[in-house]
């Protein structure tokens, strides 16, 4: 064996000859040649795309369009409800430079409706355009879309209440669930005419509250409902300007309780007990809702007073009206009350009164009463009335009212009795005077 054949190799030395790499050899490659050729050709295409905007138009997006109507639709008072707003895309060519350099502020577009304008309807509109500012060499080559459709009616506002009839809830034990109140109470939607026309309600929907012990609030979205009862839908609602979009609810829930009436009594004879021995009510009692707190205030109701200048054995029953605190409900919706009087063993006797008196009478003046006698209708018990005469009674005026007269008049006059703490004067009287100052 040679000595050629001995030596050993060196490092890295492979068995054969080293090959060379070669570019031009990859081109022989099948594999190759086609991936080269598709990057190729996509670089070129882009190449001719950013530089040739002849054949390939550089599209401006979201051009904004001025919604125009012809004057005719104009005076016959209708407008443009949709679509509110416009914007499409506009493609331009020419001068790449120039082409680069074009946006939106340099395109003018405007909807033209070539139609006959017959009422309100949806028509059809063309888009044309046109240049400003400074950028004019360039082309437009087209808009897309270049027909919209404009929807004209007539401008229409009416004011709808707002309905909770969907709101519900039932009173825990011992309360009282009030009438679901929304605020604002009413809603103004003004619109297209045929659309504001469609709306037959506006509610806040359904909500079930189940039971509850105490008032309620919350805020509800206004839904509005066509006369079949479906919700408008979404291009219709978007038509519309609302005054509000949604309402405050509240569900009121008060304390639930009876409470006694009361009479009342004016001028009543200082020894008469008003107990119910002597006055009876029908009914007696009421039952109401209200505030916790109010229900402290108020232990009973408190009738309007009876006068007892009224009050006579054939006279002793009244229909009093039932006033309320208006923060209270009247749930029995009880509005008068019967007071009937117990005037067994009372009759009547007419005295003579010769005796009067002027109370309240200014020190400057000085006043006579000229009627000189004055018969007077007494109730009392008549072992009482028995005992009575006129030395018993006197006829009162009261000048309070009335301090600057001077002349002769004509005054109301309330008779006092002495002698009894259980009788009293039945009926008004009034008496003649002269007013002098002194």
């Amino acid at each position: 064996m040679s000595d050629k054949q001995n030596a050993p190799k060196k490092r890295g030395e492979k068995g054969g000859k080293k090959k060379r790499f070669s570019i031009g050899a990859l081109f022989y490659n099948n594999k190759f040649v086609a991936v080269f050729s598709v990057l190729a050709a996509l670089v070129l295409w882009f190449s001719m795309a950013f530089t040739n905007t002849e054949e390939f138009p550089v599209p401006i997006r979201d051009v904004p369009v001025t919604i125009k109507i012809p004057e005719a639709a104009q005076a016959e008072g209708l407008k443009c409800f949709s679509p509110q707003s416009l914007k499409v895309t506009v493609y331009v060519k020419g001068n790449s430079l120039s082409v680069r350099n074009v946006t939106a502020e340099n395109v003018a577009l405007e909807t033209q409706i070539t139609e006959t304008i017959s009422g309100a309807k949806t028509y059809l509109a063309t888009i044309s355009s046109s240049k400003r500012g400074y950028i004019t060499d360039y082309e437009i080559d087209r808009i897309e879309p270049s027909i919209v459709q404009l929807t004209l009616d007539y401008s229409e506002e009416k004011t709808f209440p707002i309905l909770t009839d969907g709101v519900s809830a039932s009173a825990a034990d011992g309360y009282f669930v009030g009438s679901v109140a929304a605020a604002p109470e009413s809603v103004t939607i003004s619109g297209p005419k045929s659309v504001v026309d469609s709306i037959s309600v506006v509610t806040v929907g359904e909500k079930a509250l189940g039971e509850v012990n105490q008032t309620a609030r919350f805020t509800a979205d206004l839904l509005l409902l066509d006369a079949n009862g479906n919700t408008l839908s979404k291009d219709k609602y978007d038509q519309l300007s609302l005054s509000v979009q949604s309402s405050d609810i509240t569900v009121p829930v008060l304390v639930r309780k009876t409470v006694p009436f009361t009479a009342n009594f004016t001028n009543a004879p200082s020894g008469l007990k008003l107990d119910s021995s002597f006055v009876t009510l029908s009914p007696s009692t009421v039952e109401l809702a209200g505030a916790a707190e109010d229900f402290n205030s108020y232990k009973s109701i408190q009738l309007d007073p009876i006068d007892f200048s009224q009050i006579s054995p054939d006279t002793n029953v009244f229909d009093i009206p039932v006033s309320l605190p208006s923060s209270f409900r009247n749930l029995q919706q009880i509005n008068e009350v019967t007071v009937r009087l117990n005037l067994a063993g009372y009759t009547t006797k007419t005295i003579t009164a010769r005796s009067f008196k002027v109370n309240n009478l200014g020190h400057e003046y000085e006043a006579e009463v000229t009627t000189t006698s004055l018969d007077i209708v007494v109730v009392g018990p008549e072992e009482e009335l028995a005992n009575l005469t006129d030395s018993n009674l006197v006829v009162q005026v009261d000048m309070s009212q009335n301090n600057d007269f001077t002349g002769h008049t004509e005054m109301p006059a309330t008779v006092s009795i002495s002698g009894s703490t259980k009788c009293w004067a039945y009926g008004s009287y009034k008496v003649n005077l002269s007013v002098d100052e002194r």
